[in-house]
């Protein structure tokens, strides 16, 4: 099968989500108090009021991060749903986030690349996906046309629903219903027969 090389696009300018156009500029006010209060010499008056001035600019720019901290990071905890806890800021707090990179770019067999993500998918598609032949397939498909439940099939006991049920680890993620192990847990305590009609 032919490989897929990918090239990383380039990211300028990376900066921190709470940085704004005011901080940077009350960064370069900060600055350049500083730079005038250093070079000041052989006058401690002015040197004295130029050191007032940069304290308190830095003392303003300071509050003004802390501020756009706590901004950015109530903005980003909106992401979660109150009907999910366990999405993006659950993930960040317990370090399970991930980066999930793009692809958005790969190499064709002849050494040019893609130029969208719609020409990257369809390369995608064509050398990881084979093309479906129905005269390859006959014997899966009349496999599949069969009913699944012969005579052979047996219904799930009472126990085999409780071991499996009793084995499933506490404190995880609940999947896409949002029913988490410890509620399986109690709902089979409270109405097992139902529960083991229900995996049946």
């Amino acid at each position: 099968m032919q490989t897929l090389k990918r090239t990383k696009p380039k990211v300028n300018g990376r900066t921190v989500p709470w940085w704004t156009d005011a901080v940077k500029t009350m960064r370069k006010r900060t600055n350049a108090l500083r730079r005038k209060y250093q070079s000041t010499t052989g006058n401690e008056a002015l040197r004295e009021i130029r050191r007032n001035q940069y304290s308190k600019a830095r003392k303003e720019y300071q509050t003004a991060i802390r501020r756009e901290k706590t901004r950015s990071w109530k903005q980003y905890c909106t992401t979660t749903s109150p009907i999910n806890p366990w999405n993006e800021v659950y993930k960040l707090a317990t370090s399970k986030a991930r980066n999930r990179s793009t692809v958005e770019t790969l190499q064709k067999p002849d050494g040019s690349k893609t130029i969208n993500m719609e020409e990257t998918l369809k390369l995608m598609l064509d050398l990881m996906i084979p093309e479906d032949h129905p005269q390859d397939h006959k014997a899966v498909r009349r496999q599949v046309e069969r009913p699944i439940n012969t005579t052979d099939d047996k219904e799930f006991t009472h126990e085999e629903v409780k071991h499996v049920i009793e084995g499933f680890k506490s404190k995880k993620a609940p999947g896409p219903n949002g029913i988490t192990n410890e509620i399986l847990k109690l709902i089979f305590k409270a109405i097992p027969k139902t529960m083991t009609a229900l995996y049946n």
